[in-house]
C-alpha cells in the first residue's frame, strides 16, 4: 500500500512551495532518518491453561502458539521541514513540520502525513514555547538518551518497551510513551546546565474539560560528562487500567469512575573519555481509579528499570541494554483479592553498527522480551504481539541514513 494521491500532492506541493522559501530563510532545513531493517522472530510458546495467573488477567483456555518468521519494517524513519524567522531583540519565530513513514511500504501511520512533533512557535530570553500536535511529552523528551546510536526509536531495543508500558491488556492507553495532540510546550533557558520543560495536552472530549488531558513536567542538568533528569507525567481520564481488563474488572461503563494515571521517571547519564557512556533509567507507574462497583479495578502500581551502555571503536559502536519491570502490586475496590503474580518481564538487548560516513550506518541489534507466566509485554515490529507468557525473540540487520 502506497501514499494515497492525495498526500502525495500535498507532499509535492510543500516541496514547491518551500523552495523559495529556502532561499529567503537560510535557516530553513529539510531533514529526515530513514532505516529501514530485515527482522528475523521467534515467538515462545505461551503460558498454559490451568496456570493460575494474575487476577488482571483473563483465565487462560489455550496457550498462545509459538511462530517463527522474518519481514522488513522502517521503525520511526521520518522527514520533515523546519525553520526560523528573526524578530529582533533576540526574539525567533520557529516551526516544524515532520512525519514518519514506511520505507518499506511507503504508507504513513493512519494515513496523516505530519504526525510526529509538528508545531509553530517563539524562543527567546524567555525560553522556548511551541504549540502544535503529536509532539513528545516532557517525559518522553528526558529519558534514554543513549538510544542504541540513533536506531531505537520504535525499534526492537526501544527502551519504552520495558520502561512505558504494563504487562496486561493491550490497549495503549496504559503507556507513557505518547505524542499527543493539542500541546503546548515550554522549556525555559539553560542556567548552566539546568533547564525546566513544562507541557499541558488537551484532550478535547465533549462534555469534558479533563477527559483525556496530559501533564507533563521536568527538569535535567546536561553538562560535559553528566545528564541528570527527573520528569512526572499525568493521564486524565485515559483508564489505563480498565481498558487492559475483563468486562468483569473494567469501570468504562460505571457512572461517576474517574481516572488519574501516572508515572515518574528518573535518568543518569555518564560519557567516559575514549568514546563509553552508561545511562540508567527509574520509573515508578500508577493506574489509579475511583467510583468503581465492589470488586472492580482500584489501582495498579509497579517499577521498572533499564541500564544501558554504548563504546566507539574506530568507525564501529557497539550497544547493550537490560532492562526489568517488576510485577507489582494491585488492589480491586472493597478489598477484594488482588494478584500481580507473573506480570513481571526482562528485556535485553545488543547492537552493533558500522560507520560508512557520518551519515550512513549498517547496524545489527538483537532482542529478546522475557515475559512472566501473565505477562504479555510487547516488543513486537513484523512478529505478532505476544500473547500471555510469551517470550519474543527477534533479530534485525538494517541500514540507517540521516539528511
Amino acid at each position: 500500500m502506497f501514499l494515497n494521491h492525495k498526500h502525495t500532492a500535498i507532499a509535492a506541493f510543500l516541496l514547491c512551495g518551500l523552495a523559495p522559501l529556502v532561499h529567503a530563510q537560510t535557516s530553513v532545513q529539510f531533514y529526515g532518518k530513514l532505516y529501514p531493517q530485515i527482522t528475523t522472530y521467534t515467538l515462545g510458546e505461551g503460558s498454559k491453561p490451568g496456570t493460575v495467573v494474575s487476577t488482571l488477567v483473563k483465565p487462560i483456555t489455550a496457550a498462545a502458539a509459538s511462530d517463527s518468521g522474518q519481514g522488513m519494517e522502517s521503525s520511526n524513519s521520518y522527514f520533515g521541514f523546519r525553520g526560523a524567522e528573526s524578530l529582533g531583540g533576540g526574539m525567533s519565530a520557529i516551526f516544524q513540520l515532520e512525519g514518519a513513514f514506511g520505507v518499506d511500504d511507503g504508507t504513513s501511520p493512519k494515513n496523516v502525513l505530519f504526525n510526529r512533533d509538528t508545531f509553530v512557535g517563539l524562543k527567546g530570553n524567555f525560553g522556548t514555547i511551541k504549540l502544535g500536535g503529536r509532539m513528545d511529552t516532557v517525559y518522553k523528551t528526558l529519558a534514554d538518551q543513549i538510544g542504541f546510536f540513533g536506531a531505537s526509536s520504535g525499534n526492537t531495543v526501544s527502551a519504552s518497551n520495558i520502561l512505558a508500558q504494563g504487562g496486561f491488556g493491550s490497549s495503549a492507553s496504559e503507556r507513557f510513551h505518547e505524542r499527543p495532540s493539542n500541546t503546548v510546550l515550554y522549556a525555559s533557558p539553560d542556567m548552566a546546565g539546568f533547564q525546566a520543560l513544562l507541557g499541558y495536552s488537551l484532550g478535547e472530549v465533549a462534555g469534558s474539560n479533563t477527559q483525556g488531558n496530559i501533564y507533563s513536567v521536568g527538569g535535567k542538568y546536561d553538562r560535559g560528562a553528566v545528564y541528570l533528569a527527573l520528569a512526572y507525567e499525568q493521564h486524565i481520564g485515559l483508564f489505563g487500567g480498565s481498558n487492559n481488563l475483563a468486562a468483569s474488572l473494567n469501570n468504562l461503563t460505571t457512572p461517576g469512575a474517574e481516572s488519574k494515571d501516572s508515572s515518574v521517571r528518573a535518568t543518569a547519564r555518564y560519557a567516559f573519555a575514549g568514546g563509553t557512556q552508561i545511562e540508567l533509567d527509574v520509573a515508578h507507574t500508577e493506574l489509579v481509579e475511583t467510583g468503581g462497583l465492589r470488586g472492580h479495578f482500584r489501582n495498579y502500581r509497579h517499577n521498572s528499570m533499564l541500564i544501558s551502555a554504548e563504546h566507539k571503536i574506530g568507525l564501529w559502536t557497539l550497544a547493550g541494554a537490560l532492562g526489568h519491570s517488576q510485577a507489582g502490586n494491585c488492589a480491586l475496590v472493597g478489598g477484594v483479592a488482588c494478584s500481580t503474580a507473573g506480570l513481571d518481564a526482562t528485556m535485553s538487548n545488543l547492537g552493533a553498527a558500522y560507520a560508512l560516513s557520518r551519515r550512513t550506518r549498517l547496524f545489527a541489534l538483537y532482542s529478546n522480551m522475557h515475559n512472566g507466566y501473565s505477562a504479555n509485554f510487547s516488543n513486537a515490529g513484523t512478529a505478532a504481539a505476544p500473547g500471555v507468557g510469551q517470550s519474543l525473540r527477534q533479530i534485525s540487520t538494517g541500514l540507517l541514513h540521516t539528511f
